[in-house]
């Protein structure tokens, strides 16, 4: 009998069991570093099961979604001026919203969708925007309660960028959270702790365009599998809430409609890659 001495253990195990390809390897856009986190498709319970949200966030529905790669972080404006160049997010209150790591914001849903083409063009991947059913399934990360992190409010600044005290000593009308998260616009994508998918920023920071046209009954009007509503409307949707946004605009199920054509310095998006 040969004895394997430890350093031959490496090598042994390399030939006899050979690595295969981890399918959940984030995937690296080459043109602009966007780095891409496979989510496992399955079944979730979408809507509003709390009881917390808005009539056009029922009936809670099961949604089933396949799989399909999300970006881990929000577009960034270096990232998007590799597509458009001249692009500036702006200001609030004399704030910079433009900065490198920042999310790009005053993006329309016209303007998302053509950054997505452009950069499938420039890759030979597929690239868009999330179907809200999958936005939701993502931000969820397996959870049932009002956000990823549960359903106290208070405890939102360890993961999401949100209007919160110090907010609210220079907005004192606005409705805050009891926290504080230290930024007073928009923070630097991964920032806050990441969801249970390893995602950052899908609450708070900036609200993100979904590809499905806006309805407040599209919850009984949609399929169980794949749902994403695609029929006459003028507004189209968006998620997540942003960091002036109090708690009840920061919940998984929360949704608004806007304007295609509309940009706004809370609104930025996150791309959806495709599985191969």
């Amino acid at each position: 009998m040969t004895l394997k001495t430890p350093s031959m253990l490496p090598i042994l195990l390399l030939f006899a069991c050979p690595v295969a390809a981890n399918a959940e390897t984030p995937y690296v856009d080459p043109s602009t570093g966007m780095e891409f986190v496979l989510v496992k498709g399955g079944c979730f319970q979408m809507g509003d099961s709390v009881g917390d949200g808005d009539p056009n966030e029922r009936p809670v529905h099961e949604a089933c979604v396949a799989d399909f790669y999300l970006g881990r972080n929000e577009v960034t404006n270096e990232q998007f001026k590799k597509f458009k160049p001249q692009h500036n997010s702006g200001t609030s209150e004399g704030a910079s919203l433009d900065d490198a790591r920042q999310p790009v914001v005053n993006v329309s849903w016209e303007e998302a969708t053509a950054f997505a083409g452009w950069l499938s063009r420039q890759s030979g991947q597929t690239y868009r925007l999330p179907t809200e059913a999958e936005w939701e399934y993502a931000a969820r990360a397996g959870s049932s309660q009002s956000r990823f992190w549960g359903n106290n409010p208070d405890e939102a600044c360890k993961y999401a960028n949100v209007a919160d005290m110090a907010a609210k000593k220079l907005r004192p009308k606005w409705t805050t959270f009891y926290c504080d998260d230290t930024f007073a616009v928009s923070a630097p994508v991964g920032s806050f702790m990441a969801n249970g998918y390893g995602l950052h920023d899908m609450l708070g920071n900036v609200w993100e365009w979904c590809e499905d046209v806006y309805n407040s009954e599209a919850y009984i009007k949609l399929p169980k599998d794949n749902p994403e509503y695609a029929g006459s409307g003028e507004y189209r949707v968006m998620r997540g809430g942003g960091w002036s946004n109090g708690p009840l605009g920061i919940r998984s199920s929360h949704r608004v409609g806007l304007s295609p054509d509309f940009g706004h310095h809370a609104l930025g998006l996150r791309l959806v890659k495709s599985v191969k």
